[in-house]
């Protein structure tokens, strides 16, 4: 498996193809890190990425756990502080390299403030 980086560019390059808007990489505060933040229509989409390969046991999706998604939504908040007449949106994006092909599997809404 490649760097962190590596699949973060990827993840900017789908997003960008399919209409995102890419506001922040790595957003880092004292709670926590979001590796993208970007506009989809009327969302401020915090997206974590997951790189996987085909015959992975855990999805991205399932290594997103309640730990993680706390500090996610800690850090989101802190971002969010001073814009509060926005949309947001927790969206997870998976990165499955298979044999001859990369597949990009997003789930806008995975999570949200309340879960």
């Amino acid at each position: 498996m490649q760097t962190g980086k590596f699949y973060e560019d990827k993840a900017v390059d789908y997003l960008q193809s399919n209409g995102y808007k890419i506001y922040k990489r790595n957003f880092r505060c004292r709670f926590g890190e979001i590796d993208i933040i970007a506009k989809n229509d009327k969302y401020v989409c915090f997206i974590e990425v997951k790189a996987r390969n085909y015959d992975y046991l855990v999805s991205g999706l399932e290594a997103v756990d309640c730990r993680k998604i706390v500090k996610i939504k800690k850090t989101a908040l802190f971002y969010t502080a001073n814009k509060p007449d926005e949309f947001y949106r927790f969206d997870v994006l998976e990165i499955i390299r298979n044999k001859d092909y990369w597949q990009y599997n997003l789930i806008k809404g995975a999570f949200d403030f309340s879960d």
